[in-house]
């Protein structure tokens, strides 16, 4: 799940904003009625448009340019919200199949691979985006497979417990409410407190005992983000999460969420990062191909063509945890550069699973979630001396994990489920 920011200069609003008002006021001068001869209306009356037909006409050109607003508003004004289902992309439906029953099939026959990592590597997993949580509001969110309840209290910071009381397993995100900086069970009134989980008031009880209290998840509000720590061994953070002062200084703007579900290792995603080859196959293909592996490389669409050069590298301390990803990227139509559509992008990825965009990047490559969605896990591949970078990686990721990281349980050869 992918929220992003992306920078969009003032100068480009003003201009949208002119150009929605100047449509405006098209629409107003055209959708004003017309009288039986047109007079007041010679460009009507030239054009012979006059009379029913002349309004069936604006009224048609009207509707188009409202919608064309309308359009034009969302894009360049409302954050994007786009929200995939488990089987919207990287299946392929046949034989009179739904996306839903082939993505079943592949789940069920893939090979997952040998000597996969770690379940989840330890480090901060985002719980949800900031602004969705207001002062003294209580939300129930899922992270890493665990209920928790996320709050905000009256102080304006964020606190993330265990959503189930350990009283009597009532959901705190669910019906809760914030009491000053504490959380109040909807069941039986008991209040926790953010900072600690301690319980600080049974409403029936005369005394709190010292051992009652909810689990607290170190958590932090940075970066537009409430990220939340995870450590197998359930040790403390070790490291913080950058502030990005993009972002503090409002030079990116919060620019919406995109929400997909992948079937593939975690640490699969990131590395794409240092996959620098795959670029040059899998997205030189223009975007207006699609993302169906099997069209993307279809001879209509051979006229517009991307063309990547990527550098990733790990940071040095006290950044080690983080890692830089450097792109250039310029686009090709008809054998003509487009130097408006040049790129040079600089990301930089940590173990915090947050992406964020400038304003013309596009959001994450569906083209990926296919190959993704169908791949196995190999934990030796066979690499030549242009593939370094993925190895390197790999070697950086595997700071994120402990000896007692949890792996995947499976069975070989049985059926037995």
């Amino acid at each position: 799940m992918d929220g992003y920011y992306c920078g969009v200069s003032r100068g480009r609003k003003v201009a949208a904003a002119a150009a929605l008002v100047a449509m405006g006021g098209l629409v107003m001068h055209v959708g004003e009625p017309l009288d039986s001869i047109g007079a007041g209306y010679p460009l009507w009356r030239k054009t012979g448009l006059i009379g029913a037909p002349a309004r069936a006409a604006v009224c048609v050109l009207a509707g188009v340019t409202l919608l064309v607003l309308g359009w034009l508003y969302r894009l360049l004004f409302c954050p994007l919200l786009l929200l995939r289902a488990p089987d919207d992309v990287g299946y392929i439906a046949e034989d009179g199949r739904s996306r839903a029953q082939a993505a079943n099939e592949v789940r069920r026959r893939r090979k997952i691979g040998e000597l996969l990592p770690p379940v989840y590597p330890n480090g901060w997993y985002r719980a949800m985006d900031s602004h969705t949580l207001r002062r003294g509001e209580v939300k129930n969110a899922t992270v890493l497979g665990e209920q928790v309840a996320v709050f905000r209290g009256d102080n304006g910071q964020a606190y993330v417990v265990d959503a189930y009381c350990p009283h009597l397993g009532a959901n705190l995100g669910v019906g809760g409410r914030v009491v000053g900086n504490c959380i109040e069970c909807p069941f039986h009134g008991w209040q926790f407190r953010g900072e600690d989980g301690k319980c600080v008031k049974i409403p029936y009880a005369v005394k709190v005992p010292e051992f009652a209290k909810v689990r607290r998840w170190p958590s932090c509000d940075i970066n537009g983000q409430i990220l939340v720590w995870f450590h197998c061994e359930g040790l403390e953070p070790t490291w913080k999460v950058p502030e990005q002062e993009e972002i503090t200084r409002g030079d990116w703007v919060y620019r919406g969420r995109t929400e997909h579900f992948i079937n593939a290792h975690i640490e699969e995603i990131p590395e794409n990062a240092a996959d620098i080859a795959h670029l040059a196959h899998l997205h030189t293909p223009g975007i207006v191909s699609g993302v169906d592996l099997r069209y993307t490389n279809s001879k209509t669409w051979e006229f517009i063509r991307h063309d990547w050069k990527v550098q990733w590298e790990p940071e040095s301390d006290p950044n080690g945890h983080c890692s830089r990803m450097l792109v250039k990227h310029s686009l090709t139509v008809f054998g003509r550069h487009w130097p408006i559509m040049d790129i040079d992008v600089v990301a930089r990825q940590n173990v915090s699973h947050t992406i964020f965009y400038q304003a013309n990047v596009p959001p994450p490559f569906e083209r990926d979630v296919m190959i993704w969605n169908n791949k196995k896990y190999i934990s030796k591949p066979l690499l030549v001396k242009e593939d370094s970078a993925i190895q390197k990686h790999r070697r950086w990721y595997s700071q994120f994990y402990s000896p007692g990281s949890p792996r995947l349980a499976y069975q070989h050869d049985t059926l037995d489920f």
